[in-house]
């Protein structure tokens, strides 16, 4: 699960993934290093994206840098259906950049993240076609028994079929994009440099003089464009990133003491971490892990023995 969330070697597809059975504390905002491409299906949903709160409606599609703060929350009345694309950038860019083709990407590094609704219904099928095709090939490419040749082959389908996806992506995103400003498009380059770089940090004792010298940009000018663009401060946003990892060490490594999730996550302290922790969740973390530790006991016994697996929460 870690490894989700943090870093993907190249893709990851999951078509028409459906929960039926679970409680909202099965999801969590995370933010990660790829870029996303949320479709949501069916259910009672909200999308969770740094201090917004966007109502789900069938068929929308939501495109995400992946760098901000974000997360669904749905309601347990109904089941919740979605499909998910995350791909790398370091694994995408080169080969847009061969085709000179890279304004394929504006859409996630100008928009960072952007909702797309009421898509032509013709269009919506095809997309849906598209994400099941990769995943098909997926499945396929992930197959042990699959040579290397053919492993490569697969991996060029998936990559062709995305590059399919992406132009129409960015057809659909065209009218947003020619209504950023240019200088706004300036300065979400400047605060997705911040929050990747804070994602690579946040672990660390960091103030606003280090985020300003490494990235060789005024802190203040930083911390004015960090506000107007997302809503927050600087800080605020590396408290969340911070509990977000500290919620997530929760539930995974729940034989870690407070004060070890603490300063894992990048806290000083206990203390300034259960405080943190109780103004954001509403619960103090003790509570909380033991309230997960409650829900998953009769899922344990019921397996009896069996290895568990973490379901992929998006």
């Amino acid at each position: 699960m870690e490894n989700i969330y943090e870093s993907i070697e190249k893709f990851n597809i999951v078509y028409r993934m459906v929960d039926v059975d679970f409680q909202k504390q099965d999801f969590f905002v995370h933010s990660h290093n790829f870029y996303e491409i949320y479709f949501y299906h069916n259910g009672d949903c909200k999308l969770l994206i740094n201090d917004d709160i966007i109502d789900l409606q069938k068929n929308d599609i939501f495109i995400m840098n992946g760098s901000s703060l974000h997360g669904p929350s749905p309601e347990p009345n109904s089941p919740y259906e979605r499909s998910v694309i995350e791909f790398s950038d370091e694994w995408i860019r080169p080969i847009l950049d061969k085709m000179n083709a890279p304004e394929l990407l504006s859409p996630f590094d100008e928009l960072s993240n952007s909702l797309l609704r009421n898509v032509d219904k013709g269009v919506y099928e095809k997309i849906m076609q598209l994400v099941k095709k990769m995943q098909i090939k997926q499945i396929q490419q992930r197959d042990h028994h699959k040579t290397e040749i053919q492993k490569r082959l697969l991996e060029a389908e998936i990559s062709t079929l995305l590059i399919e996806l992406l132009f129409i992506i960015y057809e659909l995103s065209k009218g947003k994009l020619n209504s950023v400003p240019s200088d706004n498009n300036e300065k979400s380059c400047h605060v997705n440099r911040i929050i990747s770089w804070i994602d690579q940090h946040f672990q660390d004792d960091i103030s606003l003089d280090d985020i300003a010298s490494s990235l060789h940009i005024s802190k203040y000018y930083m911390s004015r464009i960090f506000k107007d663009i997302t809503g927050m401060t600087i800080m605020q946003h590396l408290v969340h990133r911070r509990l977000a990892r500290a919620k997530y060490l929760l539930e995974m490594q729940s034989n870690k003491s407070i004060l070890e999730i603490a300063i894992e996550a990048g806290f000083d302290s206990s203390s300034h971490f259960s405080r943190k922790f109780r103004e954001c969740y509403l619960i103090s973390p003790s509570d909380y892990r033991n309230k997960m530790r409650e829900r998953s006991m009769p899922k344990t016994r019921l397996v009896k023995g069996a290895i568990l697996c973490n379901r992929f929460n998006k």
